[in-house]
């Protein structure tokens, strides 16, 4: 009895590790970020593993050990045309004085975006830095998502930044 009730156990334990372990050479799963309007969620994104997520009303926030990136959603814009004279009013809440210098063609989750770099500076220190802002759309609406740092360090971020926003899309 106790040698059957053994070999069960260690059988039910097997499959059940299995189950969950990723697959060899694959990357852990990890659950999608949302954020969310008045209570309903508007953007899922894939975040990397070990990140964080943070979500407020209209704003998400992922951080992991090389990116803080931020998502707003522009409310009262149909296009992404629309949002881009208030780039710097939508992120003021992270980077302040926000002058955009370059506007460049961009593709997010395969439709067309648009991603503005400049300086301005940091909201919590008023540091001198940079700031990429990138203009979205997905589902019917219009999201901002953007990364920054003190000198030219919002430029390590927009490798992982892409990563995450090609995986967007509306719930």
């Amino acid at each position: 009895m106790k040698r059957g009730f053994v070999v069960l156990f260690l059988m039910a334990w097997a499959a059940l590790a299995s189950a969950q372990a990723p697959a060899a050479g694959s990357s852990p799963m990890v659950p999608p970020a949302t954020l969310s309007m008045d209570g309903k969620a508007v953007l899922q994104v894939t975040m990397p593993a070990g990140a964080k997520a943070t979500s407020v009303n209209g704003f998400l926030k992922i951080t992991t050990t090389n990116l803080q990136l931020y998502v707003w959603f522009v409310p009262n814009t149909k296009t992404v045309a629309e949002a881009l004279p208030h780039a710097a009013e939508i992120i003021k809440s992270e980077f302040v004085k926000f002058q955009p210098a370059a506007t460049n063609e961009v593709q997010i989750a395969g439709t067309p975006a648009k991603d503005l770099t400049g300086p301005g500076e940091e909201a919590d220190d008023n540091d001198p830095g940079n700031a990429e802002t990138i203009f979205f759309a997905a589902g019917g609406r219009v999201f901002a998502a953007c990364v920054h740092g003190e000198g030219e360090e919002a430029k390590p971020e927009h490798a992982p930044m892409m990563a995450v926003l090609n995986t967007a899309k509306a719930p």
